[in-house]
């Protein structure tokens, strides 16, 4: 190879490495520069401005709305009135924005965050926590998916989150700084995360079985195939297997936002568990079909806080190769 083309092949691959250190330096300076101002102003104003700045994403991308729109419509059709699609697109791209102004305001108004936070369904929480192991909580990247696990940690329910390793995202700076400060908002101290990896499987399944809990999102790309807002969708199976080789429950949740800052929901629904009798792969399939089924019923409650809605189209797509034969 020539010096020439050494040169080019350097010069093409230094350009993305060279955005996405742009792109992470200004994250850093929201970031900061966010939780600064929520320091001399009120955490009201600082959602309104959060909102607004989805608004401004929504109509900047006119490409990229007419696809969230179209996605969102073709898995919940019953939008399509009126201008609920649009609404609920407005809210999407607001959400994105979201996390960081819950983290600051768990940081600065923590007492008042959980004084005024409702809670559904704890007693099947309370019926998941009264066995011998752990418990395996699973989200959607939905609502308060950034300080949920400070929420229960301050209920005295804590649980410890299997997160993908900062070194292995573009931004490793932001994500990083990210979890750093929820992890500060509270977490299990002993444990306070799992860096994701097949390293750690036997560590989660000590951890389960020493009756310490794991939370995991489940709007992860895999190869189990189950039905999803209708179609077949491919998604990880990592829930159903620890639950599977543990007797861990499972149980769904999600921390809603409502109108202010201080109006968030906290929904259990029922724990999901294994037959241990049942022959493995068919047990995992199960646990895993009634898990996404419990999720979306989760995303349904509030589809605008939901996060995932630009990956769908991928886990429908391989979920249809899946169900064809491909891989």
């Amino acid at each position: 190879m020539s010096r020439v083309s050494q040169g080019a092949e350097g010069s093409g691959t230094d350009r993305p490495r060279l955005l996405f250190r742009i792109l992470e330096g200004y994250l850093m300076f929201v970031f900061h520069f966010t939780r600064f101002l929520f320091r001399i102003l009120p955490p009201r104003l600082m959602y309104s401005l959060f909102r607004c700045l989805g608004s401004a994403f929504y109509y900047a991308r006119p490409g990229m709305r007419r696809r969230l729109e179209a996605r969102i419509a073709e898995a919940m059709p019953e939008l399509r009135h009126g201008n609920g699609v649009s609404a609920v697109a407005r809210e999407v791209c607001a959400s994105l924005f979201m996390p960081m102004a819950d983290i600051f305001t768990m940081e600065r108004h923590g007492e008042r965050y959980m004084s005024s936070l409702r809670v559904e369904g704890k007693e099947n929480l309370d019926r998941a926590a009264s066995g011998n192991t752990g418990v395996i909580f699973i989200t959607p990247h939905q609502g308060g998916v950034a300080v949920i696990h400070a929420v229960l940690a301050r209920m005295g329910k804590p649980y410890t989150p299997i997160m993908y390793n900062p070194s292995d995202t573009s931004t490793p700076r932001y994500v990083e700084a990210m979890a750093f400060h929820a992890g500060l908002l509270g977490c299990d101290v002993e444990e306070p995360v799992f860096w994701a990896s097949k390293e750690i499987i036997p560590r989660v399944r000590e951890h389960l079985l020493k009756g310490k809990s794991i939370g995991l999102t489940f709007d992860v790309p895999g190869n189990c195939l189950v039905r999803f807002f209708g179609k077949p969708a491919a998604f990880a199976s990592g829930t159903g297997h620890f639950a599977y080789e543990t007797g861990a429950p499972v149980v769904p949740f999600t921390l809603l936002r409502g109108k202010g800052p201080f109006d968030n929901r906290l929904i259990f629904l029922p724990p999901i568990t294994r037959n241990a009798a049942g022959e493995r792969k068919a047990e995992v399939q199960r646990i895993m079909e009634e898990v996404v089924a419990a999720e979306e019923r989760l995303i349904r409650e509030a589809p605008g806080q939901w996060m995932s809605w630009f990956g769908l189209s991928a886990w429908w797509e391989q979920g249809r190769r899946l169900e064809s034969g491909g891989s």
